[in-house]
């Protein structure tokens, strides 16, 4: 074991410096350099703090979200051996300690939710574990339950530094007599942030209705919602993509199961990317002539001509979604214009397909168009709102894609005007209202306007003074211009050169100043989830499971550690490490 990692393991099991007689260790003392050890300390052995190494553990096992009960692991006990044999933590006694330190955590995350100056985006995502699918599991004929359902609940902001924030408050199994509506609520009541959620990003495939309908109510009760709620619920975009290539694969399932056996593919994951890549390994093998040599596919189905042809043309629009799906969630931040742009390419190339000459692909690809179009109706808004907040874009863009992709309707940009003026509106009124507050006219320590100027004598004298006011008034009034808002200020910029690792957070950090009201919509606008999911997880066209690890445990142990593992992002870790 190295130098390196010897300190990074002590850390965890921590000793006093009290020496005590008895059998020599091997470890030495905490945060010790075997080679900086004088001989005399090697005989030496310390006494445990219990109670520090418990919280220290505790620490760890949140951060990680490794269940408490690796600790009595084999290779966990030999390891805990070797560090100070005089240490035999509990499983039990380290779960203690890790709720303690996440009701301690919860706190310091309550107050700062409860105070933020801003709104928050929420996402209910849900996760199926199926115990049959679980190598541990032994079925038995008196078990009926298979599914276990977990809601993880997230809030989505962005802080005054400018550093997007997702962390889990809740996350709970559920069963079908769990009222997950109540729960969803009293957690929001619980972080004090149950009027500020702005938006909702759910799965497209869940009835979550009954759950954003009550959140929506909850917040009427305390204050307007943003152009009446049109911006509330977003969609999960990974699952519109996944369900459009389950519509496209669906018409080949034959033929998928016929390939699968010549191409040697097994078993996969349900994943569609790796179907995809597949048929065009397929397709490229049969442009070759692979499969004309019947020796060597005795006793295997051979797709005729037309077969390959529906196969190449399900590829073909699978692969317009594929495109898009590369860009959105293989990226490592995804901005809103990113999304404007993929997603109304790829409008624009299914459309195209729409008119082919091919009976199968043109009913294929208005099939996709069909499902793609109601998403896109009711989200274009809100990819339009967010990609004015881009300063690589702003509404310049939004009027050359119309020019660009045919089928727009133009009408819209108008209504997205006046939408984004109504938001401004809205934050430079609670901005006003919140730097100056009505004085009360009745206190005695009220200061007025009058009451900062200093007494002056008043001549009695017609020539002293302004004797023309009343008329530079009147010249005011009809030679003034009215003085321009925060966001004609922002479009009347140049603007920013377009570059792949443009940080737009960053420059809204800068531009704040500048922009007070303008950058706290922009910062509600871009804390917006799109997806649940991203990276690998996106191509899923299953629903996703949790991590195996935590479904042996006690519903408030799960919460606990999926929270806090959260809540230590860098920023958290660098403030207690300072």
């Amino acid at each position: 074991m190295s130098d390196a990692k010897r300190k990074t393991l002590c850390d965890f099991f921590p000793r006093s410096d009290v020496p005590t007689k008895g059998k020599s260790h091997d470890c030495g003392p905490r945060n010790a350099n075997p080679r900086n050890v004088s001989r005399s300390n090697l005989g030496k052995e310390h006494v445990v703090n219990e109670e520090t190494a418990y919280r220290t553990m505790a620490k760890f096992f949140c951060q990680s979200g490794t269940s408490p009960k690796s600790v009595e692991g084999l290779r966990f006990k030999k390891l805990i051996a070797y560090l100070n044999p005089k240490f035999c933590p509990s499983s039990a006694i380290l779960s203690h300690y890790c709720l303690e330190l996440y009701e301690e955590e919860k706190a310091k995350v309550n107050f700062f939710l409860r105070s933020l100056n801003g709104q928050v985006s929420l996402s209910v995502e849900r996760l199926v574990y199926n115990k049959f699918n679980d190598p541990g599991y032994c079925h038995t004929s008196d078990c009926e339950e298979t599914y276990f359902d977990f809601i993880c609940l997230r809030v989505h902001f962005i802080d005054d530094d400018w550093k997007l924030r997702s962390w889990v408050v809740s996350f709970r199994s559920f069963d079908a007599y769990d009222d997950y509506v109540g729960e969803t609520i009293q957690c929001l009541s619980d972080f004090g942030i149950e009027d500020k959620v702005c938006a909702v990003t759910v799965h497209s495939y869940l009835d979550f209705d009954e759950v954003i309908d009550v959140i929506k109510s909850k917040l009427h009760e305390k204050k307007r919602l943003q152009l009446d709620g049109q911006l509330f619920r977003v969609p999960c975009c990974a699952d519109i993509f996944s369900s459009m290539v389950k519509r496209a694969f669906g018409m080949i399932e034959g033929l998928i199961s016929d390939i699968r056996l010549i191409v040697c593919w097994g078993k996969s994951l349900p994943v569609w990317n790796v179907t995809f890549h597949k048929l065009q390994e397929a397709l490229e093998l049969e442009s070759k002539g692979e499969y004309l040599k019947t020796d060597d596919y005795k006793g295997f189905y051979i797709p005729s001509p037309q077969e390959w042809e529906k196969v190449r043309g399900v590829c073909k629009l699978v692969g317009h979604v594929y495109t898009a799906a590369e860009v959105l969630f293989m990226a490592k931040c995804p901005t809103a214009g990113l999304y404007f742009h993929n997603l109304n390419k790829l409008r624009f190339d299914l459309m195209k397909d729409s008119a082919s000459s091919d009976e199968f692909t043109r009913n294929l690809a208005n099939s996709m168009l069909e499902k793609f179009d109601k998403y896109w109706r009711n989200m274009y808004l809100v990819f339009a709102l967010a990609t004015i907040m881009d300063p690589r874009y702003k509404v310049k863009y939004l009027e050359f894609c119309f020019l660009k992709y045919k089928g727009n309707d133009h009408s819209l940009l108008p209504s997205i005007f006046e939408s984004i003026r109504s938001l401004l509106h809205d934050y430079v009124m609670h901005k006003s209202s919140m730097e100056y507050p009505i004085s009360n006219s009745g206190s005695d320590d009220s200061v007025t306007g009058e009451d900062l100027l200093e007494p002056m004598e008043i001549l009695d004298d017609p020539s002293f003074g302004f004797d023309c006011s009343d008329e530079f008034s009147k010249f005011i009034q009809t030679t003034s211009q009215p003085p321009k808002s925060e966001l004609d200020c922002y479009l009347e910029e140049p603007i920013v050169p377009w570059t792949k690792n443009f940080d737009v957070l960053s420059w809204w950090k800068a531009a704040s100043p500048r922009y007070p009201a303008l950058s706290n919509l922009a910062r509600d606008l871009l804390s917006r989830q799109l997806s649940l999911v991203t990276g690998y997880d996106a191509y899923f066209t299953n629903v996703c499971e949790p991590d195996r690890n935590i479904t042996s445990m006690e519903s408030d142990l799960v919460n606990a550690l999926m929270s806090t593992k959260s809540w230590f992002d860098k920023q958290l870790r660098n403030s207690d490490e300072s």
